[in-house]
């Protein structure tokens, strides 16, 4: 049991956090895309081709994964903050990376609206789905769409300057 608690202690821990991280933003970043998709270009036929298929998928199955993957990715990306903040931001600053930690505060705000929008996100995707809000439901998701494309692109830039575990 020692060795257990000596595996994820220090270094180890951290770098588990931020890999768990990573698999849940790569699958929101995958299911909000493909719901963006399906908004976006929706499917006028029978699916025929890889992409096609993708757009016949309705747009509204893909919302409770999103609410599912956004709030524990956004709790997990908190935790690891902690991290960020005293051992890649402040290096950052020290050596006049302003561009990289500007980006990251800015992540911070864009993450934060999404949270905040996932109320309405769910209110405007349950069921039954109501013409109206057509057009609603689609900036709501193109919105979570690129608020999470910048966010993964981003943390990856921030996580980059000094690597998994420095």
């Amino acid at each position: 049991m020692d060795a257990l608690f000596d595996m994820f202690a220090g270094r180890n821990f951290w770098r588990i956090l931020l890999f768990l991280h990573f698999v849940m933003a790569v699958a929101l970043l995958a299911v909000v895309t493909l719901q963006a998709v399906a908004v976006l270009m929706p499917a006028r036929q029978a699916a025929g081709n890889f992409i096609g298929r993708v757009r016949a998928m309705p747009a509204a199955s893909y919302a409770t994964a999103i609410i599912v993957l956004y709030v524990p990715t956004f709790l997990l990306g908190a935790w690891v903050y902690i991290k960020y903040r005293t051992y890649v931001r402040i290096p950052m600053e020290q050596t006049g990376h302003w561009w990289t930690v500007g980006s990251f505060e800015f992540k911070e705000h864009v993450v934060t609206m999404g949270i905040a929008l996932l109320p309405a996100y769910w209110y405007f995707w349950r069921q039954p789905l109501s013409v109206e809000h057509a057009n609603v439901r689609k900036w709501l998701t193109i919105f979570l769409a690129l608020s999470v494309w910048y966010a993964f692109l981003v943390g990856h830039t921030a996580n980059d300057f000094r690597g998994v575990g420095s």
